[in-house]
């Protein structure tokens, strides 16, 4: 007898952790406070210049959780066939996240970026702001990014462009039409 209710409690206990994944999903979505947003992602476009294109994007309310899925969201890549892919297409966000002084670390990884990867230097000085551009227009805290590679500071990115200190926003490199 013992054994039997032992057991009846034990399926029970499984058969109620057992939910569909859509309605965890849900679950999660509302306790985390996510929501549909526009956010602005930043690409090379024609004319050399960075170029927003707009997106909605399931965000968390907290920005500082809301900053890696704005990374992944730039790292898939422009949906404009003007605008130019910035990174290796292996390009992966370690962690993004934002600190309270206002800086974003953004710690990027993948083969290419541990390999080195051999673009030019206006393509790499590119792909840096287009990063340091999404970041400062979608978080009105953030002031400057901070790019790590595999969890550690990298001198560089591809070579050319010094990793060792935070960027600002350079609205010379942004399309006006952008800002």
């Amino acid at each position: 007898m013992k054994r039997a209710v032992t057991a009846l409690a034990a399926l029970l206990l499984i058969a109620g952790a057992c939910k569909p994944k859509q309605e965890t999903a849900a679950n999660l979505n509302a306790a985390n406070k996510v929501a549909v947003r526009m956010v602005r992602l930043y690409y090379e476009s024609p004319q050399m210049l960075l170029v927003a294109e707009t997106r909605n994007v399931a965000l968390p309310e907290s920005a500082p959780a809301a900053v890696p899925v704005v990374m992944r969201e730039l790292l898939k890549g422009p949906v404009m066939t003007t605008s130019l892919r910035l990174f290796p297409p292996d390009t992966v966000v370690r962690a993004a996240y934002l600190l309270p002084g206002g800086t974003a670390i953004v710690d990027l990884g993948g083969p290419t970026l541990t390999g080195g990867w051999g673009t030019g230097s206006h393509q790499e000085l590119m792909a840096v702001h287009s990063i340091v551009q999404t970041i400062v227009s979608n978080f009105a805290e953030a002031r400057s990014v901070r790019i790590l590679i595999n969890g550690s500071p990298s001198e560089t990115l591809a070579g050319h462009l010094s990793l060792a200190r935070s960027f600002a926003p350079a609205p010379a490199l942004v399309d006006p039409r952008s800002r």
